[in-house]
């Protein structure tokens, strides 16, 4: 009996590994928001999708501080543009 439950185990968790990252994020979402509060969890949660998204951008060779610069360039009054 044991040994099907430990098989049974085994086989989700290889089989399904998506459905064990959602378990645990959601798990961890849960226990950050008991724990903390909503608005604390959902800022944490929102700088770590702003750290994976220029951490994507760096790993794929873009020159992030170039666009960033030239963006700021377009945006902001001649007065403040660093050239």
């Amino acid at each position: 009996m044991l040994e099907a439950v430990r098989t049974f185990v085994i086989d989700l968790f290889e089989s399904h590994r998506t459905r064990k990252i959602g378990f645990i994020a959601g798990l961890i979402m849960g226990v950050a928001i008991l724990t903390i509060g909503f608005f604390n969890t959902f800022f944490i949660f929102l700088c770590g999708v702003v750290g994976l998204f220029v951490g994507s951008r760096f790993d794929s060779k873009d020159d992030l501080v170039e666009k960033i610069l030239r963006k700021l360039d377009e945006i902001l009054p001649e007065k403040i543009q660093r050239w």
